[in-house]
């Protein structure tokens, strides 16, 4: 990360309730993973999973674990987000856009503490990705069906 090429316009009121929201934030994230463990620890100890059940219970039980990791696993990418924002709060970068060398709005934080760009950057970033991620996709299919 570049340092900012102009002061921070963000007020001491402004960054010190920030950090307050990210590290209540960063709690609530971490009471979410504890809860989904605990939940995947309950369905892996039924003494009967996969035994004399329908095999639509079985697949339901999967789905639910399958939802259980997934939503573990986007948490703890909130989580490394939030711990990132407030590292760049105590290396005074906090708001700062790489990309469009600009603090971002304080809207904008207010909305999404966490954020790195400015929503218009945002908006490329996630249509690049998208972009190729439908271009993967098109080779793939290309590949599977020679």
């Amino acid at each position: 990360m570049t340092r900012p090429s102009t002061e921070c316009p963000y007020s001491g009121t402004f960054i010190e309730g920030q950090r307050l929201r990210l590290e209540g934030e960063h709690a609530a994230v971490l009471r979410g993973i504890d809860a989904e463990r605990a939940e995947l620890r309950n369905w892996s100890s039924h003494d009967d999973s996969g035994i004399d059940q329908h095999m639509a219970d079985d697949a339901t039980a999967l789905t639910e674990q399958e939802m259980d990791v997934t939503l573990i696993s986007n948490a703890r990418y909130i989580l490394s987000e939030i711990d990132d924002a407030l590292h760049r709060l105590e290396a005074g970068t906090y708001g700062w856009d790489d990309e469009a060398v600009c603090w971002i709005r304080e809207e904008r934080l207010e909305a999404l503490p966490w954020a790195r760009r400015e929503i218009e950057g945002q908006r490329r970033l996630e249509d690049k990705m998208k972009r190729n991620s439908r271009d993967s996709y098109t080779i793939d299919q290309d590949v599977t069906s020679l």
